[in-house]
């Protein structure tokens, strides 16, 4: 693991650049900002961009909030045998080789929408690339691919310079307040 100091250097050029934005979020009494999120420009275009219907764009902006203020969070790992536990996940560890890849889904109303990227430390969450899928299939684009995000992931994390070395290991070292199944 790189010390903190080199770690938020490598943060801090990579949105200087504007290759990260960091997410943010108003707080209510009470809350604290306990933990850190960073999403790509795309990512952030499509949250406050009209391209989602209402209700869900309301549903990534609270479950984003959650994840800042240390709410709870269900993790589906990549070792789960139980299917049922991939709709009621909000993260799930995506079966590849370490470090841990993620992703958060959000379900209809109109698209299946997921959020790809990784944990750079301890509750601190880059958010690298989206996909949707639509619910009858005809997007009029190709699948989405967990192994092409995955590489997409690597590309941006290499091109951005964020050290890999910071990556948890374990899923279970990502996240704090969180409840693995």
């Amino acid at each position: 693991m790189l010390p903190d100091a080199e770690l938020e250097k490598a943060i801090n050029a990579a949105t200087k650049t504007g290759g990260l934005i960091a997410y943010r979020v108003d707080l209510e009494n009470g809350e604290s900002k306990d933990r850190r999120l960073w999403v790509r420009p795309q990512v952030m275009k499509l949250i406050n961009g009209k391209s989602l219907e209402a209700n869900q764009t309301a549903r990534v902006k609270a479950a984003l909030k959650r994840f800042i203020v240390r709410g709870p969070f269900t993790v589906v790992t990549a070792q789960c045998t139980r299917g049922e536990m991939t709709d009621v996940g909000d993260f799930r560890e995506l079966k590849t080789e370490p470090p841990p890849f993620v992703e958060l889904r959000f379900k209809p109303p109109m698209h299946e929408l997921r959020f790809f990227g990784r944990f750079i430390g301890k509750d601190a969450l880059v958010l690298t690339t989206v996909g949707m899928k639509s619910l009858d299939g005809k997007t009029g684009k190709r699948p989405l691919s967990v192994s092409e995000e995955r590489q997409r992931c690597d590309e941006i994390f290499a091109s951005l310079k964020l050290p890999l070395s910071c990556v948890p290991k374990n899923i279970r070292d990502s996240i704090s307040n969180a409840e693995f199944a």
